[in-house]
């Protein structure tokens, strides 16, 4: 799909890779963008920043499926159209890692991480279905390609979002939806540090020191190649990140 003209949603957009990915595809031609998040003052922030096309900025928790569906009639009613979901929205347990953190803490992240996505993408099939297709992005994790014990309720609900994204691939032929996933390695956000107790975990520390973070940017570019990409449907890609070359 040519992003150029297109209608996009894209949730958890108020920083890190919902904020730079919505940029990337204002930038690629959008006609109409929509952005979701809970946090009001970084909606405003990411407004001003892709005010060159119509923006409809929606605050709204989506874990709150009444809250949710009426985003999605309020995209709908608006533009008319929707091309383009990107389901980015995401927390983390932070600390103290599994099995000690906070049993509702626990339950959130998969309701965020994996219950949300799975609603957002039923909504916006029901959606494109009717209207000639769409393109539909999850934002999973290679965190959910590995054993990941010090966050075990993430590494899970990511692991679930690559699964459902695998499980939506028979959509592309029976009504011209491509349902797909985006698995980035680390990257800097500010995911850690807003949704993970106000500090990176101590647990992160040792990761950090052998790998190169990736920046928002790399997972942007992958999102726009799937779009692009007509026949990538049930698939994921990885944005893996490289290790730190020694110092010689």
């Amino acid at each position: 799909m040519d992003v150029l003209g297109k209608v996009a949603l894209v949730t958890g957009a108020a920083s890190g890779i919902g904020r730079t990915t919505a940029k990337m595809l204002v930038d690629a031609g959008l006609r109409g963008l929509v952005i979701l998040d809970m946090d009001p003052a970084g909606l405003a922030e990411t407004a001003d920043l892709v005010s060159s096309v119509e923006v409809l900025a929606i605050q709204c928790d989506v874990t709150n499926h009444a809250s949710l569906e009426d985003a999605y009639q309020q995209i709908t009613s608006h533009f008319f159209a929707l091309d383009i979901v990107f389901n980015n929205a995401g927390i983390v347990s932070g600390p103290p890692p599994f099995p000690d953190a906070d049993l509702a803490r626990m339950k959130l992240v998969v309701d965020v991480d994996l219950t949300s996505v799975i609603q957002s993408s039923a909504l916006a099939i029901r959606f494109m279905r009717d209207h000639g297709g769409g393109v539909i992005i999850n934002t999973a994790s290679t965190g959910g390609l590995n054993p990941y014990l010090a966050d075990a309720p993430y590494a899970a609900a990511k692991a679930g979002v690559i699964m459902f994204s695998r499980s939506c691939g028979d959509l592309h032929e029976q009504c011209g939806v491509r349902v797909n996933a985006v698995c980035p390695g680390v990257t800097e956000t500010p995911i850690l540090e807003k949704t993970g107790g106000g500090k990176r975990p101590d647990w992160l520390d040792p990761i950090l020191e052998n790998i190169q973070v990736l920046a928002s940017e790399d997972i942007g570019r992958a999102v726009i190649n799937i779009i692009q990409d007509d026949d990538m449907a049930g698939e994921f890609v990885v944005v893996q990140n490289q290790p730190k070359q020694a110092n010689i």
